[in-house]
């Protein structure tokens, strides 16, 4: 095995892992997506319940109570979305090195291509440095028997 097919073997590992890593962070940041649609979709529910209840009328202190849940929701939705972003920047940082891994690959491979075509190359030139001799031994056989 060359060195360039050994890198290339390795290379190849390296970035079935990375693709893996990449997967699975891709998989974290959707599922921060699915929690922060989720609490979206309550909030914007408890706004309307909370609308439709203030048109029926309602005391202070359930207003009150109303404003400091929904207030604790906001919250909630804001540290959401920060899981989200984080989820998001590590999904980027695995498709970073993804693809950074890719362009090894395809750098190794490049080269263990070119050294293949030297190698047939040289194989080449050789057999052909072999028929040329043999030729060349046939044709000083045949001149000199007819002398």
């Amino acid at each position: 095995m060359s060195q360039f097919e050994l890198l290339v073997r390795l290379t190849t590992q390296s970035l079935d892992t990375a693709a893996g890593l990449m997967r699975e962070a891709q998989q974290r940041q959707e599922g921060q997506k699915s929690r922060l649609a989720q609490l979206d979709e309550f909030i914007g529910d408890y706004r309307v319940r909370l609308l439709e209840q203030g048109g029926r009328g309602m005391g202070v202190e359930q207003w009150l109570d109303f404003r400091t849940f929904l207030g604790k929701l906001d919250d909630a939705r804001a540290t959401q979305q920060l899981e989200v972003d984080r989820a998001t920047q590590r999904y980027l940082l695995a498709r970073e090195a993804w693809l950074a891994e890719r362009k090894k690959l395809k750098a190794y491979q490049v080269l263990l291509e070119r050294q293949q075509a030297r190698q047939a190359l040289k194989a080449q030139r050789a057999e052909q440095k072999l028929v040329d001799e043999f030729a060349m031994r046939k044709h000083r056989e045949k001149d000199g028997s007819g002398v």
